[in-house]
């Protein structure tokens, strides 16, 4: 019997793009086609294992020699699919891991360790009262705020303070925002942001006012950083082991966020060798298999924004580049270095 390689994509995710369900039937064809290992499609938030000993009887059963999970169990609901990560993980190697999934997800924690390997991060503040906010803005400024613990561009905003105010730039103009101490017992030491837009319900329907809030526990303030005349960019690079495969250059005219999810745009774009030196080491540094490394670029200095980890977008639509076979190859080489 083959050794199998456990692979879980969720069916959302096949259905986001094109690219990522190219990378999903990639991925299986390539280690099918391969005649060494086995894939063996797994749903993670499906499987019932009670036990260790239910664990350790399944992967003997499959022969696993690994498991990756193109997902998380930090951003899920589903406690069954955090249990079975938790008994499965302990009898078989998951790329990625808990571990780097633990460290990526916390945007604080990350660029700690970025910048303790000497790689290039902006200067930030982390923030958790108002008093700790109106103390580090200064007048006219542009700053960028995020969530310690969120992806996709939640929550993400730019803020600038004039005299008493705040005013956060959403859908291509500046408003006047509210930010407050949230009082919350369940929620300590975090800011609220308050705003509200004008929407058109439908092209018969008066316009309506929507009010949207959102809460940061704590709140991560850093400097604009951007200067491309086109609009709000950053550059997304895929990164699979030692190899940086794709890369797009993302720009958004509107909002902060230039993720394509968010109404941003994405080319193709040829990285220097630093940038492509750093994405790879940024992947090293939380000790994962695979990444989406982002870097915000400002005249002729690279910074690195984030560490992507988990489901992230890929860009085959734009690169031309078959990452699920360039993935299942990483893996098939993984598994034949275990074995050695």
């Amino acid at each position: 019997m083959k050794p199998a390689i456990g692979i879980y994509i969720p069916y959302w995710f096949q259905n986001c793009s094109e690219s990522d369900k190219m990378f999903a039937d990639e991925l299986f064809k390539t280690i099918k086609n391969s005649g060494h290992y086995n894939p063996l499609l797994l749903n993670l938030s499906k499987l019932k294992l009670s036990s260790q000993k239910e664990a350790l009887k399944f992967c003997h059963h499959n022969n696993l020699a690994l498991i990756m999970h193109h997902d998380s169990p930090f951003f899920s609901s589903n406690i069954r699919y955090k249990n079975n990560v938790r008994f499965l993980e302990n009898c078989v190697p998951f790329v990625n891991s808990t571990k780097a999934q633990e460290i990526g997800y916390n945007k604080i924690t990350t660029k700690n360790i970025l910048r303790e390997k000497g790689l290039p991060v902006l200067d930030d503040k982390i923030v958790s009262s108002l008093l700790d906010l109106e103390n580090h803005l200064e007048e006219g400024k542009h700053y960028v705020i995020k969530p310690p613990d969120q992806g996709a561009g939640t929550g993400v905003k730019l803020i600038k303070k004039e005299g008493q105010q705040h005013h956060a730039y959403h859908n291509g103009k500046w408003q006047k925002v509210k930010i407050s101490d949230n009082k919350r017992k369940d929620k300590p030491n975090s800011l609220t942001l308050k705003y509200s837009f004008n929407f058109f319900k439908s092209p018969f329907l008066f316009l309506q006012k929507i009010n949207i809030d959102f809460t940061y526990n704590p709140m991560l303030v850093e400097p604009y950083f951007n200067d491309d005349a086109e609009g709000f960019s950053s550059l997304r690079c895929t990164v699979i082991g030692s190899e940086v495969v794709e890369a797009v250059k993302r720009t958004n005219h509107n909002n902060i966020t230039s993720n394509v999810s968010s109404g941003g745009t994405a080319k193709k774009f040829e990285l220097s060798d630093y940038q492509k030196e750093i994405a790879v080491a940024a992947k090293n540094a939380i000790g994962a298999d695979y990444a989406g490394v982002d870097f915000l670029v400002s005249g002729e200095k690279t910074v690195i924004g984030e560490v992507n980890i988990g489901p992230f977008t890929l860009w085959h639509e734009h690169s031309g580049v078959n990452v699920g076979k360039i993935f299942g190859e990483y893996l098939m080489k993984k598994c034949d270095g275990m074995r050695k």
